[in-house]
């Protein structure tokens, strides 16, 4: 056995050792053949000469050469004829790369006589003679039949190649015996299954005259498949015709089965990989559409955000049409290509009222949440809509063109309220069954996510209402400047319980009043709302005392038996010759700061036993100052002074400083304040109002 790549030869049997005895394999091809002392027909060393050996190691097939080796042989002790035979082990298991030599002894020829004979070697006499060998009985006999590979001869100068001759492996291997075999070209061991490339590669070596190595799949006599490696080499007649062919026949059933099984075992991996890299992008894609449709409480731009997002990974285009939406929001669209948006936005525009809900009764009946549309027109897509009921719309449809439509229902809590449909265009690939798992599952999260975000848009919008009914523009009051902001906490809607309040009574006065019912939602701004009537009407009946309005306050609350629980500042301020006089009360208010004309800032005093409105029937205290025309007055609730870990006292300097370096006009005042006080996350309302008395 030789190894081609390294020109070596790595194994002989026990008579091949006997040629070159006392060698140590692996050993190079030429120092064995010196080793062995082989000569061709004329007596000249192989190792000097394009011998049989040098082309084996060249990858050639040798179909057969006459050469002599060394007497020492056991096989005899003169020098011993020989004919060598090589074949090339490619794609044989584990031999791959290498060649197998065989030297089959002559001694008892014609052929040995001729190389002993002292005179001149007839180089066409040897031929002729070995040729003759190799396809009579007594080389054939001892040589071919003692092999384990099924060997065949054909007559290649019959007209259907006949087979002239089978070794026993030959039966072995496919059942048939010799008397069935010979006579027969052997395509008799084809079948329907056999590969029609491979017999055509073989007909193409006979039509040319050369080697080939083909594995078929072939059928035994008993019917019964098995994968076989033909080996057919060309042999010449004297007269250079090819006489016969040599076929060398290999059963590789098991090694061809393990190659298939191993291809088919690979192309499920990838199947498999190629699966689990789909479920990751389908679960990647998921959580990328929930972080984005949860990172906004907008509707408008969670739907835009929504059609980004399956517009191009699932749809070449989309609309998502609203059936049954609280902010009746209108139709939006979106193309993968930007230069045809304008026209899928035309087609949304010119759908007809009420259509999506049409789509949601026809599509979705029997609790159904997605359709399939395969559409032969584009148009098809208006579903239960004719064209005369929205005109253009079908030419629309057409003009965009799809393939196939996937209609799927974005359901709330309790029913559907929007339509989304996505459209794949004609030459890409339709929609497969994942794709509509996938498009159910984003369905169903984003049909929550887009109720949630319209109720919260709705309780938005009732809480501004609220707080501007509640929290009214002043009232220009002649003489004096007034400004006032709100801000709710950062933690529930834009509405809460604080209050401020302007009152003109004008030849009487003006009543200024802040206050601050307990809690930070919508019960305490309807608290609120009843607590501001109440204290409007005590105002106006007894405007000129503070004390007295807050005390028909306490009495109302509990008389109407009232659960509210709040904090309030009334002050009255009315005209002297010399300026202003103020008057107040408060229930367990933060005081009130007085900025005076010339800059200095006072915080109003506060009696410690005031307490809170609604907790009381006693009397309470009313407090008196005179002012000078200028003076600004501030009133403000707790939300603007107060800090975790800061005392009281501490938030009313910081405060009374603020108001010292704010801008004169009482809007930049507000804005100063609040910008300086109320740093960071408001973990409650702040009201402010800033009053001037000119």
């Amino acid at each position: 056995m030789v190894d081609l790549g390294t020109r070596r030869v790595v194994h002989a049997n026990d008579i091949a050792k006997q040629l070159a005895p006392g060698l140590r394999l692996p050993l190079g091809l030429d120092a064995w053949s010196d080793a062995a002392e082989l000569r061709d027909p004329e007596g000249a060393e192989l190792s000097e000469t394009d011998h049989p050996l040098s082309r084996v190691a060249r990858s050639e097939s040798v179909a057969g050469q006459a050469v002599s080796a060394a007497r020492r042989s056991a096989m005899g002790a003169r020098r011993e004829p020989l004919w060598m035979v090589a074949m090339s082990m490619t794609d044989a298991p584990m031999l791959d790369g290498h060649a197998l030599v065989v030297l089959i002894p002559l001694r008892h020829s014609r052929v040995a006589a001729l190389l002993e004979a002292e005179a001149p070697i007839d180089r066409e006499a040897v031929t002729a003679e070995v040729s003759e060998l190799v396809f009579g009985h007594e080389l054939r006999d001892r040589a071919l039949n003692s092999t384990a590979l099924a060997v065949t001869v054909a007559n290649a100068l019959d007209a259907e190649q006949a087979l002239v001759w089978v070794n026993p492996a030959f039966t072995a291997t496919t059942g048939y015996t010799a008397e069935e075999a010979v006579g027969r070209n052997c395509r008799f061991l084809q079948g329907p299954e056999t590969d029609a490339a491979g017999r055509r590669r073989l007909r193409e070596a006979v039509e040319q005259g050369i080697s080939v190595s083909v594995t078929l799949l072939n059928y035994r006599k008993d019917g019964t498949e098995f994968w076989n490696q033909v080996d057919l080499s060309p042999v010449r007649d004297p007269e250079d015709r090819i006489a016969h062919y040599i076929g060398i026949q290999t059963d590789v059933t098991q090694r061809v089965e393990a190659e298939i099984e191993g291809r088919r075992a690979l192309e499920a991996e990838r199947e498999a990989r190629a699966e689990a890299e789909s479920a990751r992008s389908r679960v990647s894609f998921l959580i990328e559409a929930m972080n984005q449709l949860t990172a906004t409480l907008d509707v408008e731009e969670s739907t835009a955000r929504l059609l980004s997002l399956v517009v191009p990974y699932l749809a070449d285009w989309a609309l998502l049409l609203p059936s049954d939406r609280y902010d009746q929001t209108q139709p939006t669209s979106r193309h993968r290509h930007a230069a045809r948006q304008r026209q899928v936005e035309d087609l949304a525009t010119d759908l007809p009222t009420g259509f999506a809900t049409q789509v949601a009764s026809d599509l979705f009946s029997g609790h159904r949440r997605v359709q399939l549309l395969d559409c032969a027109d584009p148009a098809d897509l208006l579903g239960g809509a004719t064209d005369s009921q929205a005109p253009g719309v079908a030419e629309h449809l057409r003009t965009l063109g799809g393939s196939q439509a996937l209609i799927m229902a974005l359901s709330g809590r309790s029913h559907i309220h929007d339509i989304l449909v996505l459209v794949r265009s004609p030459g890409r690939q339709p929609f497969n069954e994942p794709d509509v798992d996938m498009a159910l599952d984003l369905g169903r999260r984003a049909g929550m996510i887009l109720e949630n975000a319209s109720l919260y848009q709705t309780q938005a919008r009732i809480a501004e209402v609220l707080q501007r009914s509640l929290l009214p523009a002043l009232t220009p009051v002649a003489g004096i400047e007034s400004a006032a902001r709100y801000l709710a906490n950062e933690s529930s809607a834009e509405i809460g319980g604080d209050f401020y309040e302007l009152l003109d009574f004008h030849q009487e006065g003006l009543g200024i009043a802040i206050g601050d019912v307990n809690g930070h939602d919508i019960l305490a701004a309807a608290a609120m709302g009843h607590l501001k009537g109440l204290l409007r009407a005590a105002a106006f009946e007894d405007f000129a005392a503070p004390a007295a309005v807050l005390e028909k306050v306490d009495r109302l609350i509990l008389g109407l038996g009232m659960p509210t629980i709040a904090t309030a500042v009334y002050a009255h301020v009315a005209r002297d010759d010399d300026g202003w006089t103020l008057t107040w009360s408060g229930a367990g208010h933060p005081p009130l700061v007085l900025r005076h004309p010339d800059g200095a800032v006072e915080v109003l005093p506060v009696e410690l036993n005031d307490t809170l409105l609604g907790l009381q029937t006693g009397r309470r205290t009313t407090h008196e100052i005179a002012l000078r025309p200028g003076t600004t007055v501030v009133g403000y609730t707790d939300g603007l002074v107060e800090r975790r870990g800061e005392p009281l006292d501490h938030s009313l300097g910081r405060l009374a400083e603020a108001v010292g370096t704010a801008p004169h006009a009482v809007e930049e005042l507000c804005d100063h304040l609040l910008d300086v006080m109320s740093h960071g996350t408001r973990d409650d309302d702040i009201a402010l109002l800033a009053v001037t008395l000119g």
